[in-house]
C-alpha cells in the first residue's frame, strides 16, 4: 500500500513507520522541520516536508495514498506554556485542512489518533479539542472510511 503519515517521527510515528516499510508498504512522511529529511530516508521512506497547516501541499501529498494517518501535535502548533495560542482554534485550523485535503486528493480511507474522551463534548478538558477534530473529520463524504482511534495519554507527553 502506499501510505501517508502525518505527524513525522515521534513516538508513534517513527515506530509505524518503521513497521510498514518492513511490511513492504510504500510510506510517506509529513514533517515540518527539513532535517529529518535524512532520518526518514533512512528508515525507508519518503520525506514530506511542509505543515499540515497548509491544505494545498497537504492534498498534494496525499495524492494518489491507499490510507493516511492523521493527528494534531500541541507541539507542532506551539508551547502549551504560551497563553496567546488559542488551542482549541490551531486544532480546528488543522481538522478543516485535513478535510479539504482528502477530498481534494481523492483519499478515501484515513485513520486518525484522536483521544479518550473524544466521545465527550464537555468535561474532559483540554482532550475537547480532539472531540472537536473527531467532529470536523466526520463531516467528510460518506465514501470516505475514517478509523478513530481513543488511546490514554502518553508518558512521554506528561513531560509537558
Amino acid at each position: 500500500m502506499n501510505i501517508v503519515l502525518t505527524g513525522s517521527l515521534g513516538n508513534i510515528g517513527k515506530p509505524l513507520t518503521q513497521s510498514l516499510v518492513a511490511k513492504g508498504h510504500q510510506v510517506t512522511v509529513i514533517s515540518s522541520k527539513a532535517e529529518r529529511k535524512a532520518a526518514i530516508k533512512d528508515i525507508g521512506a519518503i520525506p514530506a516536508i511542509g505543515s499540515v497547516q497548509d491544505a494545498d501541499f497537504l492534498a498534494q501529498t496525499f495524492s494518489g495514498a491507499d490510507a493516511v494517518y492523521l493527528m494534531e501535535a500541541w507541539e507542532g502548533i506551539g508551547s502549551i506554556f504560551d497563553k496567546t495560542i488559542d488551542f482549541l482554534a490551531e486544532f480546528k485550523k488543522i481538522a478543516a485542512n485535513y478535510v479539504q485535503a482528502v477530498q481534494k486528493s481523492g483519499v478515501t480511507r484515513i485513520v486518525h489518533l484522536s483521544s479518550v474522551g473524544a466521545h465527550s463534548e464537555k468535561g474532559t478538558g483540554s482532550l475537547l479539542v480532539h472531540h472537536t477534530v473527531e467532529n470536523i473529520l466526520k463531516t467528510l463524504p460518506e465514501n470516505v472510511s475514517i478509523k478513530f482511534m481513543r488511546p490514554v495519554g502518553f508518558f512521554s507527553n506528561i513531560y509537558r
